[in-house]
This record gives C-alpha cells, sequence and structure tokens, in this order.
C-alpha cells in the first residue's frame, strides 16, 4: 500500500506539468488568434459624415452657347464639345444628411465662379451600412462616393444627365 501511494504521489506532478504546459499553449494561442483576427466591418450612417471636409474636384462640363452647367440635350455628345472643370471648398457635413458647400470653380480655364468664397451651395447626403451613398448638390448635381479612412475621406464620382458634368474628386476631413 505504501508502494501505491508513492506512485500516486509521484504521478501527480507529472500530470500538474502537462496540465499546465497545455494550458498555457492554450492561452497562447488564444491571444494570437486575438492578436491576427480581421477588424470588424464598421457599421456607417448619416453621422458618419460631421463636420468640414477639404474637397477638390475635377471633370468636364459641355461647351455651349448656354451657362456652364445649364440644361443639356439627351442624346450623346462628342467628347470635343466638352471643357475641364476644377473646383475646390469646403464642405461642412451636418450628420444628419444635410451640408453646405462653399467653393470656387473654374471652367475651360476662364472666370473663376464664386472667387470671393461666396458662392454657398446646400445639399443633401445619404449614407448606407457600407460606407457608400450619394449627394446632391444644390438639388442640381448628384455624385456617388465611398467613405474611406473611417470617415476621414471621401471619395467620388458624379455624372449629371441634364447638366451633362462629370466630376471625379476627393474630400479629406480637416
Amino acid at each position: 500500500m505504501k508502494n501505491q501511494n508513492i506512485m500516486f504521489t509521484r504521478s501527480v506532478p507529472k500530470m500538474s506539468k502537462t496540465r499546465l504546459f497545455r494550458s498555457v499553449l492554450a492561452l497562447g494561442i488564444v491571444a494570437l488568434i486575438m492578436q491576427v483576427s480581421l477588424p470588424r466591418a464598421q457599421a456607417y450612417d448619416l453621422s458618419s459624415l460631421n463636420g468640414s471636409y477639404a474637397d477638390s474636384f475635377s471633370g468636364f462640363h459641355p461647351v455651349g452657347d448656354g451657362p456652364p452647367g445649364g440644361p443639356q440635350p439627351h442624346h450623346p455628345m462628342p467628347i470635343n464639345s466638352f471643357g475641364a472643370m476644377y473646383e475646390v471648398g469646403l464642405y461642412t457635413f451636418d450628420g444628419a444628411g444635410g451640408f453646405m458647400a462653399r467653393a470656387v470653380f473654374n471652367f475651360s480655364g476662364g472666370v473663376l465662379f464664386g472667387a470671393g468664397w461666396d458662392l454657398n451651395l446646400p445639399g443633401t447626403y445619404t449614407v448606407n451600412a457600407d460606407g457608400t451613398g450619394t449627394m446632391t448638390l444644390a438639388g442640381l448635381h448628384r455624385s456617388n462616393f465611398v467613405i474611406g479612412a473611417g470617415g476621414n475621406e471621401l471619395k467620388y464620382i458624379g455624372t449629371d444627365p441634364d447638366t451633362g458634368i462629370i466630376t471625379s474628386g476627393t474630400m479629406v476631413k480637416q
């Protein structure tokens, strides 16, 4: 009986060491998995755009007898009937679906519109849970965008069938 007792007490430390090793190994694996796990997708909403964003875009506008950005015919136009268009602006989003844009436009190297930063254009926007959305500037020009950098950047394109304006740009949160 004495020998059985000795064998039992000697085997307990071996089992404890094995269990301890397995537990430490399991904790290490769990910690490693937590470190390399993929980040969760961020859910976006209207409040994802809040505050001021510096904007710059370039694009094309139809060249014709009317003012730039005016109504255009709904038929395909040759590329040589378009002129270059540039814009810089400060867009301030309210986090609830509205924004105000202070912008300066240049159409085909001509006169700057809003050169005194006095051109204030209202707009609206929508945001989908995946960070895509639309914005409409002054009720006329609609753009599709995607939010990047956790809400600090917008990349967008716009094609307007009524005015013929085509744009592409980036906004960066200030």
